[in-house]
């Protein structure tokens, strides 16, 4: 009875647990489930208004939050509906840019 217990114990603390998590994705902030290449909220490189990686033809640093350079769209401070909508909805930044 007691090897019973003890089998029991050793088959069932071995199923247990957490399964091991996939590495990270390696492609970083521009992986698979973010924007299209260029779209609205991308990582870009080159910050700059006149950007060709961006379809906006804009690739800012002004979001401090998350922490590289993004497609955005200019826009007029306070007019948040000239904005795509983004993650945090439509929202125009005191810098002039539109939140992806």
């Amino acid at each position: 009875m007691h090897r019973f217990v003890l089998i029991c114990s050793l088959l069932l603390g071995a199923c247990s647990g957490d399964s091991p998590k996939a590495p990270p994705d390696a492609a970083g902030p521009a992986d698979a489930a973010g924007p299209a290449a260029g779209s609205f909220g991308a990582a870009c490189v080159t910050v700059s208004n006149a950007s060709t990686e961006c379809t906006s033809g804009v690739c800012t640093n002004a979001f401090d939050m998350i922490g590289h350079p993004v497609c955005s769209v200019q826009c007029t401070p306070g007019m948040n509906a000239s904005c795509p909508m983004g993650a945090s909805g439509q929202m125009c930044n005191m810098k002039g840019y539109c939140k992806p």
